[in-house]
């Protein structure tokens, strides 16, 4: 953009358009923000990672749920839509792989960007100047009083010499993982998660010789209570849930060994393997904003700077359980639910 033009100007931006950013923009809408005032930026409008690279993963989150969420928000307009999507058929109790909820999170995403002024563009880096945060994009230059910011997260690593790493989308993804591997591979795969037993429960099914699980953590399986779970944002659900139970908690499969991850353990069992799998969690994508550590958001509201606010995966709020366990809530539903309750603050919030 040219020095000379001016910026463009908004009440407010959502940077991202997954789950996270759909939820924003509806949410913002509903609340009775103008069409016009919001401006929405993402280089894709894919769902994030969520339509992009997750689509054969099993969610441990229940189909109902995802319907609650596309049914949550009236400028979503689902009720209204006039075609029929496979998740609208599913059992409601039940779990699915997220391709089927990112058909119709991509038709709320079209619907919105028709409302909205979107932008398709990657914002590479934010300051407050002139009394607002300017958004800088490749070619343009936006001006937002306030600004949410649900820009996900990306895969940490390790780094251990020696082995063939897998990315964390191909380990994900079975029809790509099958390209990558040989039936005589050993594969160390290091984490607990949920991703992690899903890698797992992929190697054992594309035949693989040998996988060797490191840990820090043990196995923990969502308990449904009266009116809560235990374990609600890090336990093993569904189908997930079920294979492990039956392949590893029980009776462990024997072509998987499972190791604590300390030195001793990686040093003896890490040379056994020719390539890996590091399902040790996320971190926020990184984005360069002015004066401001994204790391300092304050967890209980989304809150991270006067002005500046995040949503989705990349910012997830903590809750206490009935037992007092902080956990991070992740997922499309509670994104809602937790947005439901900061975005009053939010608009109070100003630079």
């Amino acid at each position: 953009m040219s020095e000379n033009r001016p910026e463009k100007k908004f009440a407010w931006a959502v940077v991202g358009a997954g789950p996270g950013g759909i939820t924003a923009v509806g949410l913002l809408l509903d609340s009775g923000v103008s069409e016009k005032d919001i401006v929405w930026i993402d280089p894709y409008f894919q769902a994030g990672d969520f339509g992009r690279c997750w689509g054969e993963v099993n969610s441990n989150t229940r189909v109902a749920l995802f319907l609650n969420y596309l049914h949550g928000v009236t400028h979503f307009r689902y009720a209204q839509k006039s075609k029929t999507f496979l998740l609208d058929s599913l059992n409601q109790n039940g779990f699915t792989q997220l391709k089927v909820v990112t058909d119709p999170l991509l038709w709320v995403s079209e619907h919105l960007r028709e409302k909205v002024v979107a932008v398709q563009s990657r914002v590479d880096s934010m300051m407050v100047e002139k009394g607002c945060w300017q958004l800088q994009t490749r070619d343009e230059k936006y001006a937002a009083k306030k600004v949410i910011l649900a820009t996900g997260t990306e895969a940490k690593s390790l780094d251990f010499p020696g082995v063939s790493v897998i990315d964390l989308v191909t380990a994900l993804t079975p029809s790509e993982l099958r390209k990558n591997i040989k039936s005589n591979d050993m594969v160390a795969v290091f984490g607990s998660s949920h991703s992690a037993m899903i890698i797992i429960r992929n190697l054992v099914e594309a035949g693989v010789k040998k996988i060797i699980n490191f840990y820090q953590s043990p196995l923990r399986f969502a308990v449904l209570m009266d009116d809560w779970i235990l374990y609600d944002d890090t336990g093993l659900k569904g189908e997930t849930a079920q294979w492990v139970r039956e392949n590893m908690s029980q009776h462990c499969l024997p072509q998987i060994s499972r190791f604590l991850a300390t030195q001793e353990h990686i040093d003896a069992q890490l040379s056994l393997c020719n390539k890996a799998v590091y399902a040790v969690g996320f971190q926020q994508r990184s984005l360069s904003v002015a004066g401001v550590s994204l790391n300092e958001y304050d967890s209980s509201n989304g809150i991270i700077a006067p002005g500046l606010f995040g949503v989705g995966i990349g910012f997830p709020i903590a809750v206490v359980d009935p037992l007092g366990r902080k956990e991070f809530n992740v997922g499309v539903w509670k994104f809602l639910k937790n947005m439901r309750r900061t975005l009053p603050l939010w608009q109070q919030y100003d630079l």
